[in-house]
């Protein structure tokens, strides 16, 4: 096998940058529902059973040796998420 140079193996990870970027707006999307929908129905943002269960059924689809790394990504995620959705309700609410 070629071996890369270190600009090669930054493009390609510029290019999955790029995918993860596309994914996380869609992402961030549909968080933007799951704040209205929990706006309207007076739901806390912090769910942490669910939450939970989404770190470990990625940490899951990971080789055992990126599990860790994985649940720490979704962590991250879910916190950005939240944070979200905690900005959408607090400014809906002082819209009222």
């Amino acid at each position: 096998m070629e071996q890369l140079d270190l600009n090669e193996l930054r493009g390609r990870i510029d290019e999955v940058d790029s995918q993860l970027t596309a994914l996380f707006l869609q992402r961030m999307e549909i968080v933007e529902q799951v704040a209205r929908y929990k706006l309207e129905r007076g739901m806390q943002v912090l769910q942490p059973d669910r939450e939970q269960a989404v770190i470990d059924r990625a940490a899951a689809r990971a080789p055992e040796a990126m599990q860790g790394y994985t649940g720490d990504f979704f962590r991250a995620v879910m916190a950005v998420s939240r944070a979200m959705q905690q900005e959408i309700i607090d400014r809906s609410k002082a819209d009222k």
